[in-house]
Formats: structure tokens, sequence, C-alpha cells
């Protein structure tokens, strides 16, 4: 069942919905729908809706139902939301041209309100649990932010971006300083406390196109789409001052730390994984620099493309 709090967004498509109203009486609180009376309509609402399910009429105007089911999965953004199909036939050739364009299930005329509600029920309760077992494959338990596997597809996927447009993309790598004198003094509670506290203010202090995950411990790491060295080493910067601002109550007395940071520009032709090894050589130079810094690894041989001239403000940390 559904959150009363959260309820199921229905986009019912039909130029007939007094056929379908019953629907509202049968979900209540349940369930919030919305009616489209043709394609046009009906694809503009799963673009702003984002529904939970569709349910169309085959019959539907200017666009049928089996091309707004193929506009919706041809849409990266929607392609992942149930469809149902109603048509007022339901020969084996229909049923199968709606089933292979990507529906989930095809309802033939007249309708049963009992088992149309059913069956939109169940459609809603699977969508609901592949979408929670969608985040938890993508998501670091304790934090809440990306793992380390869906931030290399995330990442990955907008490198490729990056360099078809030819703009500058950054990486860091972020790690808290001393953590093991943390949970050896105030216990691995406290520890894991100031893992979320990192998470938490670091993400805030990123910005929303930043990629940002936990990669293991007490070590994180970002993408910055859109971002040369320098404007990445003001980012990194803002970030570590950020946390070294936590404060954390425990039985022993309030708790502040400090993390440091190695950032990377990524040169052409280069791989995450290189991009990566890098800022953590870079992370390795400013823990044995004294911690509670930025520093900014060196470009690959001859493609420095002029980051070096960002470096002074990194000296000034090290």
């Amino acid at each position: 069942m559904a959150d009363a709090q959260d309820p199921w967004k229905i986009l019912l498509v039909d130029r007939r919905p007094e056929s379908l109203v019953h629907l509202d009486g049968q979900f209540g609180s349940e369930a919030v729908i919305e009616v489209a009376g043709d394609g046009e309509q009906a694809v503009a609402a799963v673009e702003r809706l984002m529904p939970d399910l569709v349910l169309v009429d085959v019959a539907t105007p200017d666009l049928d139902g089996y091309e707004i089911c193929r506009t919706i999965k041809n849409n990266p953004a929607s392609r992942d939301i149930p469809i149902v199909l109603i048509n007022q036939r339901a020969n084996e050739d229909d049923e199968a041209r709606g089933l292979m364009l990507g529906a989930i299930d095809y309802i033939a005329r007249p309708l049963s309100s009992l088992i149309v509600y059913a069956r939109i029920l169940n459609h809603l309760t699977m969508a609901r649990a592949v979408s929670e077992l969608r985040r938890l494959a993508s998501t670091d338990p304790l934090t809440g932010q990306f793992n380390r596997r869906h931030f290399t597809d995330l990442s990955g996927k907008e490198l490729a971006r990056m360099r078809r447009y030819h703009h500058a993309v950054s990486c860091l790598i972020l790690d808290i300083d001393h953590f093991k004198r943390v949970n050896d003094v105030y216990g691995h509670d406290v520890g894991d406390e100031a893992i979320i506290a990192t998470s938490r203010t670091a993400r805030k202090a990123l910005r929303t196109e930043d990629i940002f995950a936990r990669i293991g411990g007490e070590e994180f790491v970002a993408l910055l789409p859109m971002t040369a060295l320098q404007g990445a080493y003001i980012v990194a910067e803002r970030v570590r001052n950020a946390i070294s601002e936590i404060v954390i109550d425990t039985r022993s007395g309030p708790l502040s730390f400090t993390a440091s940071i190695g950032l990377v520009e990524v040169a052409d032709g280069e791989s995450l994984e290189q991009a990566l090894k890098r800022s953590d050589i870079a992370l390795y130079e400013a823990k044995h620099a004294g911690r509670n810094r930025v520093v900014m690894g060196d470009m690959p041989a001859g493609q420095w493309n002029g980051a070096k001239e960002g470096a002074g403000a990194g000296e000034a940390h090290r």
C-alpha cells in the first residue's frame, strides 16, 4: 500500500476518462490521478509529472496508445515508468505489439473495475519495490550518498559527455584526517557520526551538478563537470573549510576534525581510473604535507593545458 503522505501518481490517457473515473474511488487517498485527453497532452504530462504508472487507451487522438508508449519508453527519464494499455479489442497481434513496445500489461474492454484496480495495484507495488532495490544498489547504506559502483557508472557517462563537447572536468578525493584516532578515542559510533556529518557537509558545499560518493571507510570522491582545475580548487577549498567547522557533541566532549583533499583536472584521453589514481597521489601529498589542505595533482606530461597557473593557491596550503 502507498503511504498516505506519499500517494502514487497515475496518469490516465483516455478520450473517454469517465469510463475509468471510478478509479478515484477505488484508490482513495492512495493515489492522485491526472487525466490527459490526447497524446500530446499525455507526453507533456509525463515529462511534468513523472507518474508512477501510465494507463493509456490505445484509441487516443493524434498519437495512438502505441506511439505514446514508444515515446515514453524512448525517453531515458521516463522509460522505467510502467505503462498499461487499454483497447476495445484484444487479439494476439495487438497485445504483442503493445508488450513489445514496452507496456507492462494490456487490458481489453469491457473493463471490470475490480480487476483493473487489482492489476494496477500489483504493477505499482512491483514498480516501487524495483525502485527501492535500485536505490539500495546505488547508495551507501551509512550515508545515503552514491556508492563506488554508481559513481563509476555516472562519472563514465559524464566524462564521455564532457569530451564530446570539449569541456573541462575535474575530480577530487577527500579523506578525514586522523580518523583512526577518532574511532580509538570516541568509539566507532561517533566515527560513524563523523562520516555521516562529513558526507552531508561535503554534499551541501558541492554544486548540484557535481557527482559525489562514498568509496570506502572515511573516503569520498567527487566529479566536477564543466570545471577546470582553478575553479575546482575553489570548490574543494569550500568543502575542506566546511568540514573543518563540523562539531559533534560526544560524552567525551565536542569533536572537531579536518579533511585532506587531492584534486586533479582530467586530462584528454585519460580514464576515470587514471584520474582517480592521480587524485589519490595528490591526497597522499596533502596528508604528508600536514593534512587539512587541498593539493592539486600534476597533469600527465604534455597535457598541462595551463592548469599549472593555479598552483600558487595550492602551494599556500602545503
